[in-house]
This record gives C-alpha cells, sequence and structure tokens, in this order.
C-alpha cells in the first residue's frame, strides 16, 4: 500500500525480505531470548490513514482494508520497509527489517493493556547481532 515501489518494479514484484537476513534477526533475537514475531506485515505511504482513518474522505476503503489485513494475520503496519525490500531487490542486495512494537492500536481498541516502548535497545542489539551472523557466514 505504498507508492515509491512502483517506480522500481512492477506491482506485482512482491516486496519480501531475504531469507537469510530474515533467519539471521530471528537467531539473534532468539539467542538474546527476546520474544519475536516473524511474518507478513503491511507497508503504506500514510501514518495518519492508520491512525485516524474515519477523518479522511476514503475512510471506508482504508477500515475496509485494515479489517482484510487483520484477517490475513498481519502482524503490524509500518511506512518503509515495502520500498527498502523492492530497492534491494532491484540492486541485486539483501535486505531484511526488524522492528520495534512502539504500541498496538489493536488493543487499545479493545481496552487492553497497552504499554507506548520507546526503547530501542533490543531492536538495535538483535541487528547488530544478525550483521555480525551474516559478515561471519560470508
Amino acid at each position: 500500500m505504498e507508492g515509491t515501489s512502483r517506480e522500481y518494479a512492477p506491482i506485482e514484484f512482491p516486496a519480501v525480505a531475504d531469507f537469510t537476513v530474515t533467519n539471521a534477526l530471528a537467531d539473534a533475537a532468539g539467542k538474546k531470548g527476546y520474544s519475536f514475531h516473524t511474518g507478513v506485515v503491511q507497508s503504506k505511504d500514510s501514518f495518519y490513514g492508520q491512525h485516524e482513518p474515519e477523518t479522511k474522505p476514503v475512510s471506508y476503503e482504508l477500515l475496509n482494508k485494515w479489517e482484510a489485513w487483520k484477517r490475513l494475520g498481519c502482524l503490524a503496519s509500518e511506512m518503509e520497509s515495502a520500498a527498502l525490500f523492492i530497492v534491494a531487490g532491484s540492486l541485486h542486495v539483501r535486505a531484511g527489517a526488524c522492528f520495534l512494537v512502539v504500541a498496538n492500536q489493536e488493543r487499545e481498541k479493545l481496552g487492553l493493556e497497552n504499554p507506548v516502548v520507546h526503547n530501542t535497545d533490543r531492536a538495535i542489539q538483535v541487528a547488530v547481532e544478525a550483521v555480525r551472523t551474516l559478515i561471519l557466514e560470508e
């Protein structure tokens, strides 16, 4: 759901992380004992389209599409990875992503505990460890 990729590849070309990079990130998180998830995330252009969809003229579309993403098991919504994966593919280099969940708007809507997290230390530690692993495997 972002537009940058269209300048690099046909829309049908999948925006996916490199499997080796993804495994290195998952292994690093596991070795450190951090909880983590791997899977599909939604990548989009607009922050407020996700967080305040009802205020947009196309709210009906934003709300329905997000519901579909949730039903398909989407883990999160973010704004950069699809473009990075497509550009990496066009350059024939590997790319992966390690996300920190700052807050969970779905938990908030249900009135569940929803701590806001701004400490990026664990995500950085995982990324650094994954890069070390990838370098050693070369």
